[in-house]
């Protein structure tokens, strides 16, 4: 079973407003809204790629509700834990022109979420009793305000032992307080891994010796996404890997980390389970998870199981 994890989801209201201005009302030429979170895409996209994940982590209010709601109507099985107070939160995501501008860009506006209290935190903990060794748990995205930030590696304290993969998609002080429980993956965008590190994002070497850091200090595999600029991976055989980007027109760069993090462990399974040697599993999990970076980022939603296959073909011509 694959088990996602995120503590703080949201619903994205997506809306095109051509000749933005502050200071006067604006009419959106369209609305859209999408139910989200970082370990929610992650269910997504493994549910294209035919692999079931629940979701777990918190909700709050009604829209708590219909972010629960939705994620069930498309088939996959949910767990979250509903806070006493609060509404998980609605993002607000802007595209289109400014006044006196010609090109097309985009405003984020994301709410901060609802508090999580100490009684659901534990109620949180004990449903972690359910997962058996072999599983996947997928701890991805940020944490909302006042949550611990060791949180991370207190639920990987509470798994140590148990034969289960962590795959940890996190900034900063959350990812690395995670790195002694030694994870399966990490995925740290270029510009992430600069922050810790304190190096230039566009200077290759300086990203790979980021990459043996993480993987120093406890990571197993670490996976690099590098928007325009393709990606690294530093797997647990030692391999450092560069990959250029797939040529392909960006349409949605929201959601193609995620992407990428549900191919890999989507690929990894596939591998292992026809038995290849470790090193090809690697490889396979490292194509796939490139497709589906790459199919989300060319597509207005989530990684098409279509063009997926159709980018993977491509890299494996």
């Amino acid at each position: 079973m694959i088990y996602t994890i995120t503590f703080n989801p949201a619903i994205d209201c997506v809306m095109r407003v051509d000749d933005l201005a502050f200071g006067r009302i604006n009419r959106a030429a369209s609305q859209e809204f999408f139910f989200g979170g970082k370990g929610v895409n992650v269910s997504y996209v493994l549910s294209h790629l035919g692999r079931t994940s629940t979701a777990w982590g918190f909700i709050a209010g009604w829209t708590g509700a219909a972010l629960e709601a939705a994620l069930q109507e498309d088939g996959i099985p949910t767990g979250f834990i509903r806070l006493p107070a609060g509404n998980t939160r609605i993002n607000a995501k802007l595209k289109g022109t400014v006044t006196g501008g010609d090109s097309s860009e985009e405003t984020a506006v994301n709410a901060a979420g609802p508090v999580i209290d100490e009684a659901s935190l534990q109620r949180f903990f004990s449903q972690l009793d359910q997962v058996r060794p072999g599983d996947f748990v997928i701890l991805s995205g940020g944490i909302p305000k006042g949550t611990p930030k060791d949180i991370y590696a207190r639920v990987m304290r509470e798994l140590e032992g148990r034969d289960v993969r962590v795959v940890v998609d996190a900034t900063q002080d959350v990812l690395m307080l995670s790195l002694p429980y030694r994870p399966f993956l990490v995925k740290p965008n270029d510009e992430e891994l600069a922050e810790i590190t304190g190096c230039d994002p566009l200077d290759e070497q300086a990203l790979a010796d980021g990459a043996r850091m993480l993987q120093e200090r406890g990571a197993q595999n670490v996976l690099v996404s590098r928007g325009g600029h393709g990606s690294l991976l530093l797997d647990a055989a030692g391999r450092l890997q560069f990959a250029p980007v797939i040529a392909g027109t960006l349409v949605n760069s929201v959601g193609a980390g995620d992407s990428t993090v549900a191919g890999f462990v989507e690929g990894f399974l596939r591998g292992t389970e026809a038995g290849l040697p470790e090193t090809q599993v690697y490889d396979e999990a490292y194509k796939l998870a490139q497709a589906c970076g790459s199919a989300t980022a060319f597509s207005p939603g989530l990684a098409p199981a279509e063009l997926v296959n159709e980018l993977l073909a491509r890299l494996e011509s």
